[in-house]
């Protein structure tokens, strides 16, 4: 049986052979937080006991996942960043999908305000692993008020073994490897128990998932917008396909385009975005001249890539098109102004 009473000494002992210094920053940008905080769990474990109630260490994994993997009394609430989604299979994994809780946030300064916390309080975000949802959990609080929020970068079950008999089995750090109290007893009173829900019938979920495409669609044109300024004729020229009375194969040619184009430059997107926030987070650590010019060399190259990739874009719907439809779209563009991302 996997439990250990939670005693200051037991907590004592896990955490005398650790430094208590602050885990490195993970190397991957997309695991960085603008706070640049974190801890691995000893050191978790180790701030908890330290400032008990002045606190609050959250577990963000699904509660059914918990149920089966083990929990840590230690830990002050569990609200799930994500959560699996049986209705929906993912798309390139042999895996349901998960999806996300839109009142994260809202849940988490709940459990602030319950324990009479403000948002000036420490706050460790803890996951399966650290990366994979600690991190992106971590990142929906920026810019909301929060002051001191760390990511256990090795979560609860740690990494997997690279090699070995025991291959791919989670025994690499983590709170369950690093000797700190665990249990497959789940406290109720802990745990994220979702409220019923109204019946939910498919118009309304197919209201929801277009709604979401929308929402998803509009915040990639902006920032492919931010990332290059030049025109974007594709979002138009589909949106008045009929008016431009696009042929059956014009349509196809135009999708095919897309299809193997828009998962690269979205990439490309989201690695200028990453180093926009790696940048301004090393110019606010003291970072030298030569290390902050040469990410804004690495990010200006991303950024030629999709002025190339804008100018290929429009060259294709030119060769697509008849001089006439080609006008008229020009005119559609122009009309809209200059506002391109909400195109």
């Amino acid at each position: 049986m996997k439990y250990r009473l939670i005693t200051p000494l037991l907590l004592a002992a896990c955490i005398s052979a650790n430094s208590l210094q602050a885990a490195e920053a993970p190397k991957a940008l997309d695991k960085q937080t603008s706070w640049g905080l974190y801890v691995d769990s000893t050191e978790a474990a180790a701030m908890k006991q330290k400032l008990g109630d002045k606190m609050l260490l959250v577990d963000v994994r699904d509660p059914v996942e918990i149920m089966f993997t083990g929990f840590s009394d230690v830990v002050d609430i569990n609200i799930p960043f994500k959560t699996a989604d049986r209705s929906a299979w993912h798309k390139k994994k042999p895996v349901f999908n998960m999806k996300l809780n839109t009142h994260f946030e809202q849940d988490l300064a709940a459990a602030l305000q319950a324990r009479g916390l403000s948002k000036d309080a420490p706050i460790a975000i803890m996951c399966r692993s650290g990366g994979t949802r600690g991190a992106p959990a971590t990142k929906l609080l920026e810019n909301k008020g929060y002051k001191n929020v760390y990511v256990v970068t090795d979560g609860f079950e740690g990494g997997s073994l690279k090699e070995g008999d025991k291959k791919n089995w989670r025994l690499k750090n983590g709170w369950k490897n690093s000797g700190l109290p665990w249990s497959y007893k789940l406290n109720k009173e802990k745990m994220y128990i979702e409220p019923a829900s109204q019946t939910v019938t498919n118009n309304d979920i197919k209201s929801e998932n277009i709604d979401k495409a929308a929402a998803e669609r509009a915040k990639f044109l902006s920032m492919l917008n931010h990332a290059n300024p030049m025109p974007n004729y594709m979002p138009v020229l589909m949106k008045n396909a009929k008016n431009l009375a696009l042929s059956a194969e014009q349509t196809e040619k135009l999708k095919s385009w897309v299809a193997a184009n828009n998962e690269k430059t979205a990439n490309v997107v989201k690695k200028i975005v990453a180093i926009e926030n790696s940048l301004a987070l090393a110019s606010m650590n003291g970072a030298d001249k030569p290390t902050l010019m040469k990410k804004y060399s690495e990010m200006a190259d991303l950024r030629m890539k999709i002025a190339a990739s804008k100018t290929d874009c429009r060259d294709n719907i030119r060769k697509i098109l008849s001089t006439e439809q080609w006008n008229k779209l020009v005119k559609l563009k122009q009309s809209a102004g200059t506002q391109h991302a909400s195109l």
